[in-house]
């Protein structure tokens, strides 16, 4: 009997000591053996890239091609402003002729208006034209392309905030993979040192064959959680290395900060701050106005075109009894469309009702962004309650566990009740491990919905 209980006590002690907790003390909770797993692993020699979740959104932003992308995008847009202020502007152009005709040369069917006479010359002049008035279209022109530019601006704001979500949930994501990787391995560590105890008990009779099989399963299936475990971390890698903008998997050292569980106790203040700072707004905004400016640009179409003309040159070779050394002239152009077969007017109804289809769209995108801070503060939030109920749910599985030990150890419970403790106590890890990085998560989603993330 005595033999009994000493090779009983002996592998109950492996099994503390395998989960990191002494058997003669109080049982240790997972937030505390986790933060002690997490030193070791900030201040050990493992080969990786260290980012703490600050350097790596610094670093997306400065290399993630999407943003290079958005922001040329801009700069290109912000190119048609100066297309269209250029109609204010001068229009000079420089022009060189040489023409043979034979004598009383006329063109039979002009396709203009010009003189059909067409004389032997080589001519080499300017031709400058000044718009004088189009009753605002050249300017609503540039206004509309200044909005345009603006939104391409803000949707280049937009690029960073999705990086900036990418990188937070993918750096979340890789700290929950290698918190439940550590969970598996001192699972498989406590496992299998309870595995071969129990199978050398069962060899010299103390305990049964059943016990030995049951405690064989318990590690298979810890085993099983381990290689899970380890793909879920190959996978979180691969997701935060393309979101830095690396072409290839990186391996990580990531650095947690201090986690901040203070929240608004309502949406309403973060709804009002979504809809002043969301760049999607702004830019739906900045289009809706753009559109307005187009739609009075069209309307304007309708009215005359005044533009001065000059030209002036030289014949350096001519008949001087036909064209004089040097030319000049001047003049008024007034166009005036009288009938274009609805075209106008039709190009005045698209604009309008594109404007109107703009200001639709801006009010659709505000509700969806209330909708969403809602839903991303009630998930946040209840992440957050999630933190506590968890910690104490480790703590609570760790007692039930420590009893079915001292129950198996004293033969009044059998190996399933002792299984079924160690299971609870490593889903109760497991929980926990995962709701402080569910609520980090949340906490950066509720960032990006507010328009805070950056």
């Amino acid at each position: 009997m005595r033999k009994l209980l000493l090779a009983t006590l002996t592998l109950f002690c492996g099994v503390h000591a395998a989960k990191g907790v002494p058997p003669d003390s109080s049982s240790m909770s997972g937030l505390q053996t986790r933060a002690s797993t997490q030193l070791q692993v900030r201040t050990g020699t493992e080969d990786g890239l260290h980012f703490t979740l600050k350097e790596a959104e610094n670093y997306a932003l400065a290399n993630q091609p999407q943003i290079a992308s958005a922001k040329l995008t801009a700069d290109a847009v912000r190119q048609e402003i100066r297309q269209a202020r250029s109609n204010f502007f001068p229009q000079v152009y420089l022009e060189s002729d040489s023409v043979y005709a034979p004598e009383n040369t006329r063109l039979a069917a002009p396709a203009g208006l010009n003189n059909p006479t067409i004389f032997s010359r080589q001519s080499d002049g300017v031709t400058v034209s000044q718009l004088i008035t189009d009753f605002g279209r050249t300017y609503e022109l540039t206004e509309s392309a200044h909005f345009r530019a603006d939104a391409a601006g803000d949707r280049a704001n937009v690029a960073r905030a999705i990086v900036v979500l990418a990188v937070d949930k993918s750096f979340f994501d890789v700290l929950r993979a290698n918190a439940v990787l550590r969970v598996a391995n001192d699972t498989v560590n406590a496992r299998s040192i309870a595995e071969k105890q129990i199978s050398t008990l069962a060899k010299n009779q103390l305990k049964s064959i059943l016990d030995a099989n049951f405690a064989e399963v318990n590690l298979n299936e810890a085993k099983l959680l381990q290689i899970a475990a380890k793909s879920a971390v190959s996978q979180a890698e691969a997701e935060l290395s393309t979101a830095l903008g690396f072409s290839d998997t990186q391996h990580f050292i990531l650095h947690e900060e201090p986690l901040d569980l203070s929240m608004a106790a309502s949406p309403d203040a973060l709804i009002q701050q979504a809809l002043n700072q969301r760049p999607e707004l702004a830019s739906l905004h900045n289009e809706m106005e753009a559109s307005q400016r187009f739609a009075k640009a069209e309307d304007a179409s309708r009215y005359p075109k005044i533009t001065a003309l000059g030209a002036a040159g030289v014949n350096p070779v001519a008949n001087p009894k036909q064209l004089e050394s040097t030319y000049y002239t001047a003049g008024v152009n007034v166009e005036l469309p009288v009938a274009t077969g609805g075209n106008l007017d039709a190009k005045a109804q698209e604009a309008h009702l594109l404007s109107q289809a703009a200001a639709q769209n801006l009010i659709d995108a505000q509700n969806t962004i209330t909708r969403d801070v809602r839903v991303a503060w009630l998930d946040a939030n209840t992440a957050k309650e999630k933190i506590g109920v968890t910690t104490e749910l480790v703590q609570t599985a760790a007692q039930e566990q420590k009893l079915a030990e001292a129950r198996y150890r004293l033969g009044t419970s059998s190996i399933v009740e002792l299984i079924q403790a160690q299971l609870n106590y490593t889903e109760a890890e497991l929980q926990d491990t995962s709701a402080k990085y569910d609520y980090q998560s949340g906490r950066a989603l509720l960032n990006f919905t507010t328009g805070s993330s950056f």
